[in-house]
């Protein structure tokens, strides 16, 4: 039996559990639920994977959301699949994470359908992924050894195109505290040190510095804090900021900017300055030798995609803790076009255009791609080594500097 057959049968088993995936997809869908709170999603999908044969760990990796399913003999070499299925507050699935899912879902009961009939010396391994939006679920995975036993690492993520060359942005989000004194306005104001003043500086200086950093790069915030009557000075403010560049080395190049205009306002108001960072989504590089399989096997599917270096040229803004995955490991993070016309991801009318058998059908035809590139990475050793080759060739000395985390 060769590559042909063990794709054939990929397809036809996800073509086969198309209603049970499509029962999934739109129960995860009326079920919403945000980041580190995936309960109901976590038991939908590891029930099915362990009906279906899979070793399932639930609570993986120290997260109660996470889970691990494995098929195939241990050892062998190992694909992973990632699943992603927590919700936005407010507007639910509007970013199409129940698509992700069943994506995942579908490559993974294909695959491992194929290396059951083949007899492939081989694993296939979905990895149930909690809190994209916001919570980064896969870095504290990959603190706790997630991808240490895999090769490589396959997902799909819903957008307005179809790109198998994803880029993505590398970037935090932060909260800022300015704390001050307060004082009376009008008697007094001298013996006040004023936080509210802190925040102007901080947003004037950013002002300024944006003729200074990359057109790529992106800062933006809010206040969320600021005093709460004219007649006194502010003691305390409170911001959110979001600084994203275009690479990891450019990242922390521009988070110091960010940094030293903070420092400057604390400074010159004598104010006390706290941060709190959450961790940061690096960039994605993608693997292009999974990315060119992807396409072929995305292509024989009828779906036409634009050539490679046109794919490439395309500069996304959006970040994901997938790009801290693509550091790890040879990975690649295509989308796949679902149109809302009333507006992009997250939106209402993007949460309504996931929940629909159009989206259903597209989204199992990248559960067939990836299933058939997964089953080249393990049946195919010249192939895996040309991925792997690839990635060994770039440099990743940047990704062990810890001023970058």
């Amino acid at each position: 039996m060769g590559l042909q057959e063990y794709q054939k049968i990929a397809d036809e088993t996800i073509t086969i559990a198309s209603p049970e995936l499509r029962d999934i997809n739109w129960d995860i869908h009326s079920h919403p639920e945000v980041l580190f709170q995936e309960r109901h999603a976590h038991k939908v999908l590891s029930d099915f994977l362990e009906q279906r044969g899979f070793e399932v760990h639930r609570g993986a990796f120290g997260l109660e959301t996470a889970f691990k399913a494995t098929y195939g003999p241990e050892g062998a070499r190992a694909v992973a699949i990632n699943l992603e299925y927590d919700a936005l507050e407010h507007i639910g699935h509007a970013c199409g994470h129940n698509l992700i899912a069943t994506a995942g879902l579908a490559a993974a009961i294909g695959t491992a359908e194929a290396i059951k009939q083949g007899s492939i010396n081989g694993r296939i391994v979905a990895i149930g992924t909690p809190a994209e939006e916001g919570g980064g679920g896969k870095i504290k995975m990959i603190r706790q050894g997630a991808y240490e036993d895999v090769f490589c690492c396959l997902m799909v993520h819903p957008m307005n195109k179809d790109n198998a060359y994803v880029s993505s942005m590398c970037g935090s989000e932060l909260t800022i505290e300015y704390i001050g004194k307060p004082a009376h306005a009008m008697v007094a104001p001298w013996d006040g040190i004023n936080a509210l003043d802190a925040v102007t500086l901080l947003q004037t200086s950013i002002g300024l510095l944006r003729q200074q950093i990359m057109p790529s790069d992106r800062i933006r915030g809010v206040v969320l804090q600021a005093g709460q009557r004219s007649g006194v000075i502010p003691a305390y403010a409170k911001a959110r900021y979001c600084v994203r560049s275009a690479s990891l080395e450019r990242y922390r190049v521009l988070k110091r900017k960010f940094i030293n205009c903070m420092e400057a306002a604390a400074l010159a108001t004598g104010c006390e300055l706290k941060t709190d960072w959450l961790p940061a989504y690096w960039d994605i590089r993608t693997n292009e030798a999974l990315a060119g399989k992807f396409v072929e096997h995305m292509e024989r599917q009828g779906v036409a995609f634009r050539p490679a270096y046109e794919q490439k040229m395309d500069r996304e803004c959006f970040s994901t803790d997938m790009g801290n995955v693509t550091y790890v490991v040879p990975s690649i993070h295509p989308t796949f076009e679902i149109v809302s016309p009333g507006g992009s991801i997250h939106t209402a009318d993007y949460a309504a255009a996931v929940r629909t058998q159009d989206a259903h059908d597209r989204t199992l035809r990248c559960g067939r791609a990836m299933a058939s590139t997964a089953l080249q990475v393990l049946a195919d050793d010249d192939f895996a080594a040309a991925v792997r080759r690839e990635f060994d060739a770039q440099d990743w000395s940047i990704a062990a500097d810890p001023a970058v985390a």
